[in-house]
């Protein structure tokens, strides 16, 4: 307290009046004080809540910001995922056609291991005969039964 000034207590009535803190009457200069603080206070209250208010602000560019770049990269990475699976995709297309005429071509080293099938395909293709054998050559769309 400034100046010597004491604190004033009201006293309370217990029975004309409900149990509660002690009020506290204050001194006229106190009182002034606090008048004369008020503008001040406000300013600063003010203040703080502008300040408050530019945090917000502030960390919510930053939250927009980092979304921002987060959502650009994941794009990013799903195109290149859908550009590697399709890649992937035609080479294993490939891979299939590969793999089949492979076993085509094993096939047919089998079948020219037997000689019996290699002198079948000489006689067909290349017109190979034994001696004393006549080939006759008959148009393809011709029937013989």
């Amino acid at each position: 307290m400034r100046n010597g000034a004491a604190r004033q207590t009201k006293r309370v009535n217990p029975k004309t009046e409900p149990q509660g803190p002690a009020l506290h009457v204050v001194q006229a200069d106190t009182a002034a004080q606090i008048r004369r603080a008020q503008g001040p206070n406000q300013a600063r209250e003010r203040h703080y809540h502008k300040e408050i208010a530019r945090r917000r602000r502030l960390i919510a560019c930053l939250g927009i910001f980092f979304v921002v770049i987060f959502s650009v990269n994941l794009l990013s990475s799903a195109v290149k995922l859908n550009a590697a699976l399709a890649q992937l995709r035609q080479v294993n297309r490939q891979l299939d056609r590969t793999r089949g005429e492979n076993g085509k071509l094993k096939t047919v080293l089998t079948n020219l291991k037997q000689p019996d099938y290699l002198a079948q395909v000489l006689r067909d293709k290349y017109q190979y005969s034994k001696k004393g054998e006549v080939i006759f050559n008959l148009p393809a769309g011709s029937d013989t039964k």
